[in-house]
C-alpha cells in the first residue's frame, strides 16, 4: 500500500472518530489520489412526544434515511474535504411532520510553511425546526407543519508560529446567517447574520500544555427590527490552558468576561463571567471518560432580552470487545432569562449500543430522555425515544 492511501485511510478513520458509528469505511480511491467515502444511515425510532407537550402528548414512530458521500484528499499535511448529504424523516403517525434536509461543507487545512497554518470551513445546510421547539417552543402543533431554514457559515482562520516555538498567534474570520423561509407571521423577525472576528495567542509552557488568552466580537444583526431592536454587539476575553498532560488525560478550559450590548437601550445589557472546559480521562485504551463544561449568555428563540446558559455533562463510553461500544450521556442545562421571568432546568440522558456486524455495518440501539422544568408550565414536558439504527459503508 502506498504513503499517501496509508495516510488517506489514517485521515478517513479521523474524520469519523467523532460519530456514535464505528464503521470503518473504505474508500475508493480515484487515480488523482481523492478518496470517495459513502454512508448511509437508516433507522426507526418511537418518539413518545412529538411536538414536546406539557399534556395530552402525541406519539409516533419515525422512519429516518440519510445517505452522505465525503471526497477527501490528504497529503499528510495539507487536506481538502467536501461533505455531501441528504436526510429524510417519515412520521408515521403525523406526516404534517414529514421533513427532507441536506447539507453540504468543505473544510481545508494548509500548511505552506512550518510557521504558517490556514484552517477554512465553508457550509451551506437546509434544516427543519420540529414542532413543539425553538420558535414554537411551548406551542405544540400549533403551527401547521415544522419551521424551515437555511444556514451559511464561513470561517477563515490562520496561525502564526511554529510548533515548537514558545509563542503563537491565531486570528480568525467567521460569518453566520440564518434564514428561515416559511410562516413569516412567526419568523420574520428572528432571521439574523453574525459575523466574527478573534485572536488567541499561545504560549506553549511544556512539550503538553499551550496556556493562552483569545479575543473575540461579534455584531448580532436581525433582518427586520421589533418593536424593541434585538440587534447587539458581543465581546469576550477568555484566558485558558490546552493540555496533554499524561497519556491519560487531555483537555482545555478558558475563562473571562463576556459583554452583550444592544443597540436598543429598552432592552437589560448582559456582563458577567463566561467559560468552556472540557476533560477527557482514559485510564484504559478501551474506555474514556469526558467531562464537559460552559457558561454564556445567548439570544432567546421566542421571549426575554438574553439567556444566561450553563452547561454540566459527562461522557462515559466503553469498549467491551472488539464488536460492542456502549455510550452513557448524561445533560445537565440551566436557562435563566433576562427581560422575562422565566427559568429552565433540563435533565437530557442519552445511552447507546453499539454492534459492529461487519466492518462496514453497524447496529446501533439506543435511548433519549429528556426532563424540561421550566417556571413557564407550558415549557415542561419530558419525552423518551427508543431507536434502532442501521449505518452501511463500503
Amino acid at each position: 500500500m502506498s504513503m499517501k492511501i496509508k495516510l488517506l485511510l489514517s485521515a478517513t478513520a479521523i474524520a469519523f472518530s467523532s460519530s456514535v458509528v464505528a464503521v470503518e469505511p473504505e474508500p475508493y480511491i480515484t487515480d488523482s489520489g481523492i478518496a470517495i467515502i459513502p454512508i448511509i444511515k437508516t433507522g426507526y425510532k418511537y418518539d413518545n412526544n412529538i411536538f414536546s407537550q406539557t399534556s395530552d402528548t402525541t406519539g409516533s414512530g419515525i422512519f429516518t434515511l440519510a445517505p452522505a458521500v465525503k471526497f477527501l484528499l490528504d497529503d499528510g499535511i495539507n487536506n481538502f474535504q467536501l461533505d455531501v448529504g441528504i436526510e429524510s424523516g417519515t412520521y408515521f403517525d403525523s406526516s404534517d411532520d414529514n421533513y427532507l434536509t441536506g447539507n453540504l461543507a468543505f473544510t481545508s487545512h494548509l500548511e505552506p510553511s512550518s510557521r504558517s497554518r490556514f484552517d477554512i470551513k465553508l457550509e451551506a445546510n437546509k434544516k427543519s425546526e420540529a414542532r413543539g421547539t425553538g420558535l414554537t417552543e411551548g406551542l405544540g402543533n400549533a403551527a401547521a407543519e415544522p419551521l424551515l431554514y437555511n444556514e451559511q457559515l464561513a470561517k477563515l482562520s490562520y496561525e502564526y508560529g511554529s510548533l515548537a516555538s514558545k509563542g503563537r498567534i491565531a486570528v480568525m474570520a467567521r460569518y453566520y446567517n440564518k434564514n428561515y423561509t416559511n410562516f413569516t407571521n412567526i419568523t420574520q423577525f428572528r432571521s439574523f447574520d453574525k459575523p466574527t472576528l478573534g485572536a488567541t495567542f499561545f504560549y506553549t509552557t511544556n512539550a503538553s500544555t499551550d496556556a493562552f488568552f483569545e479575543i473575540k466580537a461579534s455584531a448580532i444583526n436581525y433582518d427586520k427590527d421589533e418593536a424593541i431592536s434585538r440587534d447587539s454587539d458581543v465581546f469576550t476575553a477568555l484566558v485558558g490552558i490546552k493540555w496533554e498532560a499524561t497519556a491519560l488525560t487531555s483537555g482545555s478550559f478558558k475563562i473571562g468576561q463576556e459583554q452583550k450590548i444592544f443597540s436598543d437601550s429598552g432592552r437589560e445589557d448582559f456582563k458577567g463571567v463566561s467559560w468552556q472546559g472540557n476533560l477527557d480521562w482514559q485510564p484504559l485504551t478501551y474506555t474514556t471518560l469526558t467531562l464537559e463544561t460552559s457558561r454564556s449568555a445567548k439570544d432567546p428563540d421566542v421571549q426575554g432580552d438574553y439567556i444566561s446558559e450553563s452547561i454540566y455533562g459527562v461522557n462515559w463510553q466503553h469498549q467491551w470487545n472488539e464488536k460492542v461500544t456502549t455510550t452513557l450521556n448524561y445533560r445537565y442545562i440551566r436557562e435563566e432569562y433576562t427581560g422575562f421571568e422565566r427559568l429552565d432546568k433540563s435533565n437530557n440522558l442519552y445511552m447507546d449500543v453499539n454492534y459492529e456486524f461487519k466492518r462496514w455495518v453497524d447496529i446501533a440501539l439506543y435511548i433519549e430522555y429528556t426532563d424540561q422544568n421550566s417556571t413557564r408550565d407550558n415549557i415542561v414536558y419530558d419525552k423518551s425515544v427508543v431507536g434502532l439504527d442501521f449505518t452501511f459503508s463500503l
